[in-house]
């Protein structure tokens, strides 16, 4: 049984104390199979013994399955699951089996030919802590139901958008990840989440959320989004700690003033040319910036960082100047992305 990044693949026997000694240096460890020859009830049922062991811990993954479909009645043999992915699949039978694992807890679902908009009602709902919702085909989930999920910590959905405004109750959710969200449907309700620290929003498309505000924010990370050409002012997340601005090519100015930022990532935000702000942030301990056109680097390269910055990562589209410039602020004592922040 070989363990390469913190997953097994389609392993042939189950090693008990390799998958212990993995769980002992890290929080997770996946265990996937790819197509039904690599597992039977014999195998699923071992694992089973060792999901009773390590709880969410360890992470079971059906996934692939290509020209064939992926019977879920395999799940009878793994009661004890408590973290469970189905993804990356085309399609599902007996899809009801996930209804009696009445000790999972974090789930991912991605079906592509799936049409059961009602799916979600037969999952125990308020015993899920994570549940992560990938594009299908109709995306008609209908998921006024996730109300129910009074125990959710971390929401990912990705196409499906039906009633998500009733999450907006939820006590212990405090991660949102939005993908593909049609640009038609408005985020205010994220606004409503009462401790909300973290949202991430992925493609789909937008000229701006001016409309959603957090007291709560911590984190903000906003990547493909078609259209977006403000972030609007920060000053309405006033506990933001991180930005992370990732392939925006229409944003021209993000306006740091009034935060109180210790990470800041802008890259591949080409006609980036205004950062309003960026010398009243005290408390900055990182900071990446590549690719931009507008920007003045050599300014960024020499610029006086608070005592705080500890990473400054710059990346212009010229090699020599990139090169110069690593050498130059290791000089200085920075470090580069990836030797603090991993």
């Amino acid at each position: 049984m070989l363990i390469e990044f913190d997953r097994v693949n389609n392993p042939t026997s189950i090693c008990p104390a390799k998958i212990a000694e993995a769980l002992s240096t890290r929080s997770e460890l996946v265990v996937q199979f790819s197509a039904p020859e690599f597992y039977n009830p014999s195998i699923i049922q071992e694992l089973n013994l060792l999901c009773r062991r390590f709880g969410d811990g360890l992470e079971v993954r059906f996934y692939g399955h290509y020209g064939t479909t992926f019977d879920a009645s395999i799940l009878q043999h793994l009661p004890d699951v408590a973290n469970l992915t189905l993804d990356c699949l085309s399609s599902i039978a007996n899809e009801d089996e996930v209804a009696s694992l009445m000790h999972l807890k974090k789930f991912r679902f991605g079906i592509f030919e799936f049409d059961r908009p009602d799916f979600l009602q037969t999952l125990p709902l308020s015993k899920l802590t994570s549940l992560s919702l990938v594009e299908n085909r109709k995306r008609n989930f209908d998921l006024s139901v996730l109300a129910e999920c009074v125990s959710l910590e971390t929401l990912f959905v990705h196409g499906h958008w039906r009633n998500i405004e009733l999450v907006a109750g939820l006590p212990s959710l405090n991660q949102v990840g939005l993908s593909g969200f049609p640009k038609a449907r408005g985020i205010a309700f994220l606004g409503e989440v009462p401790n909300l620290i973290e949202l991430d929003l992925w493609l789909g498309g937008r000229d701006n959320f001016d409309e959603f505000a957090s007291e709560s924010l911590e984190i903000l990370q906003v990547e493909r989004v078609r259209g977006l050409r403000t972030l609007g002012s920060l000053a309405r997340f006033p506990r933001l700690q991180s930005l992370s601005v990732v392939d925006q090519p229409q944003i021209e100015e993000i306006d740091l003033t009034g935060a109180r930022l210790a990470r800041f990532w802008a890259r591949n935000c080409k006609n980036l040319r205004n950062l309003p702000g960026l010398c009243d942030q005290a408390h900055l301990r990182e900071i990446t910036i590549m690719s931009p056109v507008g920007l003045d680097m050599d300014e960024l390269k020499d610029f006086d960082w608070p005592s705080t910055t500890e990473v400054v990562h710059l990346a212009s589209g010229s090699k020599v100047w990139n090169d110069r410039a690593e050498k130059e602020l290791a000089m200085r004592g920075y470090r580069k992305i990836g030797s603090l922040w991993t």
